[in-house]
């Protein structure tokens, strides 16, 4: 059940991003991005009854195959992966001590500090 969870709130995620806007502009990828990614990884996996670490890290395996097919070096698509596991680490160890809002909003935070400082050096 993870692999839909994951694969499903990779979908998830690029619909509701594309209806945001321009994915490169940096409020959505600081701001918006970690919010909409987080909420659909977290709570797909919680609404299917999946591990939430696993289908972060199915999410994350599909940015790298998207970054590799669209023609990208395969490091960024690694880095995703790497973050995106990190990430449901994180969440999932929350969810046990601190709830699923807690969890949600600190992953988030996490994702958007990642991606400021990504924006900011590259």
């Amino acid at each position: 059940m993870f692999v839909m969870a994951g694969l499903l709130s990779a979908v998830t995620a690029r619909w509701l991003l594309g209806l945001v806007g321009r994915a490169g502009s940096n409020v959505v990828i600081v701001l918006v991005a970690p919010v909409v990614e987080e909420v659909s990884k977290t709570g797909l996996a919680l609404l299917l009854g999946a591990d939430v670490f696993l289908a972060h890290m199915v999410f994350g395996g599909v940015e790298l195959v998207t970054d590799s097919l669209n023609g990208r070096s395969i490091w960024p698509g690694l880095v995703a992966l790497v973050l995106h596991s990190m990430l449901g680490i994180a969440t999932a160890w929350l969810l046990a001590y601190a709830g699923v809002s807690v969890a949600v909003v600190l992953a988030a935070l996490l994702h958007g500090l990642w991606n400021y400082m990504a924006v900011r050096l590259l």
